[in-house]
């Protein structure tokens, strides 16, 4: 019985080791004339939320594996300062840190967990959203050109335990839904 586990554990530390063997590693850059915006809407009007993209701009090595149409990546994720984004005015900034509990959750971390060959245009992205303490999943088209990435998703703010905020003795409503716009281009 011990030799049993004992080769059963050698095994598993092989396949580990074999695993970690396949993923590839590049560094890329996320370039500054990149976009990320939030948007949403109250029952008055429309605001986007710009992230300063320059808080994102360094190096960043990532590790990949490609099997058939997708690739997976290790631990790739994009963290943004909630303190970040620009939604025009200070009060609105304000408003804005104060809906995703900025003091409790400073940032929001954007993971790709992996992505699938469509087209020679498109992908489909697989990410997960941690947003304010939650984590949930999305899969979303994105148009390529080159080192060139573009695309959008809604996110329901409730889903992650955020409740739409109300202001001018509740005349102003926040829409639940929010959507998140990204326009990146990568150097490598």
């Amino acid at each position: 019985m011990k030799r049993l586990l004992s080769c059963a554990v050698l095994l598993f530390f092989s396949m580990l080791s074999n695993a970690q063997k396949n993923f590839e590693k590049e560094t890329i850059m996320i370039l500054p004339e990149s976009e990320l915006i939030i948007s949403g809407s109250t029952n008055v009007n429309k605001f986007d939320c710009r992230f300063k993209i320059d808080l994102i701009t360094d190096p960043q090595q990532i590790k990949y594996t490609q099997e058939e149409n997708f690739i997976y990546f290790s631990d790739l994720k994009l963290h943004l300062l909630t303190e970040g984004f620009d939604c025009g005015n200070k009060r609105m900034n304000s408003d804005f840190q104060d809906l995703l509990l900025c003091e409790k959750y400073p940032e929001i971390v954007i993971e790709l967990d992996r992505i699938e060959s469509i087209s020679t245009e498109y992908i489909k992205a697989y990410v997960t959203v941690n947003l304010a303490g939650k984590s949930n999943t999305y899969n979303l088209p994105v148009l390529i050109n080159e080192d060139h990435f573009k695309g959008k998703f809604k996110i329901n703010i409730r889903d992650f335990g955020l409740e739409p905020p109300k202001k001018a003795l509740g005349l102003i409503e926040v829409d639940e839904i929010i959507e998140v716009q990204f326009d990146l281009k990568i150097a490598r």
